[in-house]
């Protein structure tokens, strides 16, 4: 991934990091932080982030079903922000967390080849999709 601008919080940058290391619950936390300080409307994205965060860190104890009902939360907050935002594409991000859900939803539980399916894309990576 393409290092992210000072347009979001250090701690979104360090939840990507950490969520691409398979550290959800450590991205979870990062993303939090970024919540809780963020003042302006943005911060209910960076709830969103979270959320996923926390799908996969479910998923990794064998919670299937909490880790769709994070993702569906994800969802909802997306559902707020145009796309691009902050200089992510929310409409890629909202295509491939319902198709996590839906995966998870068939049976498959493969972490690994789930985050995949997630693109976290910055404006400098929307040109090559």
């Amino acid at each position: 991934m393409t290092k992210r601008k000072e347009e979001v919080p250090q701690e979104v940058n360090d939840g990507i990091r950490l969520l691409n290391q398979d550290q959800f619950y450590e991205a979870h936390e990062a993303f939090e932080t970024s919540w809780r300080r963020t003042q302006d409307p943005s911060r209910e994205f960076y709830r969103a982030l979270l959320q996923v965060s926390g799908g996969f860190f479910r998923l990794s104890q064998g919670k299937p079903q909490a880790s769709k009902e994070f993702f569906t939360h994800a969802l909802k907050w997306l559902a707020l922000f145009p796309s691009p935002l902050l200089g992510f594409n929310t409409g890629i991000l909202i295509d491939d967390i319902q198709k996590i859900n839906n995966e998870i939803e068939n049976g498959y539980l493969d972490i690994q080849e789930l985050k995949e399916m997630l693109h976290l894309l910055y404006k400098s990576e929307m040109s090559t999709q």
